[in-house]
């Protein structure tokens, strides 16, 4: 009797096991293909990188996942947990090459189709906001004055390169161009289009779908 206890419990560690490892699996792949189907954020961020004096591709993949930030909340959630990486997003961010790209992307409906979907997907928020519900996220902001790494990347704003840059970027025609394309009339064409397309918010319309009770159907007699 004990040893047939005992096979049915090691049979039911390996069935809970394998369900395990199947869900790990395929959360991993679902995740995979969201990354994969939000990745045309990038098609145009090269080249608007590439705009900038002084720039290579080099550059623009070091700094690519911190652009993704911006783009996928939980990504900005996980650096947010991490006061190094979240100074480390800082001072990307406080490049004025990041910050034409940055500028260049937002007005792209594409970008607009990725936050859509991103904001509006209950899984997705839900997933970010059990992050800011970890204690451990707020320990490491307490301990953060104690952590050298939390400052070194703000020291490169003490860097001759840090205002070269800055320099180099006032004197390119190209860092003005987030605003000067704005006077141009075919620049609205394909965002009156996507304004005017009712499947760009879709996803916000199924997000309020969600909102709604659901009906009782149950027998009253």
């Amino acid at each position: 009797m004990k040893k047939l206890l005992l096979i049915l419990v090691s049979l039911v560690s390996i069935i809970l096991a394998i369900s395990l490892q199947a869900t790990v699996f395929a959360d991993e792949e679902s995740q995979s293909a969201r990354s994969q189907a939000m990745e045309h954020k990038f098609e145009k961020a090269k080249d608007y990188y590439a705009e900038c004096k002084h720039t290579s591709g080099e550059q623009f993949d070091a700094i690519r996942p911190y652009l993704k930030a911006f783009t996928d909340i939980e990504v900005m959630a996980d650096m947010m947990a991490d006061p190094a990486k979240f100074m480390k997003l800082i001072q990307v961010v406080n490049d004025p090459r990041v910050m034409h790209v940055m500028m260049k992307c937002s007005t792209e409906p594409v970008m607009w189709d990725t936050w859509m979907r991103g904001l509006s997907d209950p899984n997705i928020m839900m997933k970010a906001g059990i992050r800011f519900m970890n204690p451990m996220m707020y320990f490491n902001w307490a301990m953060a004055p104690m952590n050298q790494q939390t400052y070194a990347p703000m020291m490169s704003m003490m860097s001759p390169q840090y205002y070269v840059n800055w320099t180099n970027a006032m004197a390119n025609p190209a860092f003005y161009s987030p605003f000067f394309s704005m006077m141009d009339p075919n620049w609205y064409t394909p965002r009156m289009q996507w304004m005017m397309n009712p499947a760009s918010f879709a996803p916000m319309f199924q997000m309020m779908n969600y909102m709604q009770p659901v009906a009782d159907t149950s027998d009253t007699e």
